[in-house]
Parts: C-alpha cells; structure tokens; sequence
C-alpha cells in the first residue's frame, strides 16, 4: 500500500526531474567528499568565509551542503539511497502494485524499477 503522505510519480514525472536531481546529486557527491577530507573542508571555508574559517566551520561547510542538499532532494519526495553513487528512488505503480523506479546518477534515463522490499538487487527493466 501507498503512504497518504508519499509522493508517487509516473515515469514521465520522473523523467522530468532527472536534469534538476544531476546537479543536486552532482553536489551532494562533492559535498559528500569534502566533508570526509577535513583539508578540503578547511579550504573550502577558507575561500567561502572572508577570513573567518572557524566560524564557517561551524554554520556550514561540506557537511551542512551534503544534509541541506538531501534535504532538497527528499523535499522531492525522491528517496536517495546512496549520495556516493547517486543513487535514488521514486514511488510508483506498476500494474497496481507500488514500486520504486530506479535511477543512478549516470544513466541516461529511468529505465529499471524493483519492489518496495528488494532494493537495488532486485532491479529490473522496465
């Protein structure tokens, strides 16, 4: 059964939000990285921050962007399942049946679903 709250799209509209979730999932990789090299972080806030690092620090930097970017991404109501590899789901039905339709940043176009309980493993073309 579908959530009353959950976003449930067709594969048009998912389609449709493929070149706006390639730049987020495009950033939130970045920021995803950055926030694991504690260098890249300081220099990161080093540029960003006019002289005042330590303080940047601790209002936003890699870590911050990565949970504000998810953060948009879910406000989508697309399910990111990992930010490394880009990868996300849409809720949706096939025949009657709800799914996830399944995208990796990358891949051109949505062109795999799986049931709600497999996951990635249980891919399958549409």
């Amino acid at each position: 059964m579908v959530c009353a709250m959950e976003r449930v799209y067709t594969h048009a509209e998912a389609t449709a939000l493929l070149p706006r979730l390639t730049e987020l999932l495009t950033a939130l990789r970045s920021a995803q990285r950055a926030s694991i090299d504690p260098e890249a972080e300081f220099e990161h806030h080093a540029v960003s921050s006019n002289g005042s690092a330590s303080a940047a620090i601790k209002a936003s930097g890699p870590f911050h962007d990565a949970q504000r970017l998810t953060a948009e991404v879910e406000a989508l109501g697309v399910i990111v399942r990992d930010p490394e590899t880009g990868l996300v789901d849409f809720a949706a039905v096939r025949d009657g049946m709800p799914i996830y339709l399944c995208w990796q940043l990358g891949e051109e176009r949505i062109g795999f679903w799986h049931p709600r309980d497999t996951g990635f493993m249980g891919r399958q073309p549409l």
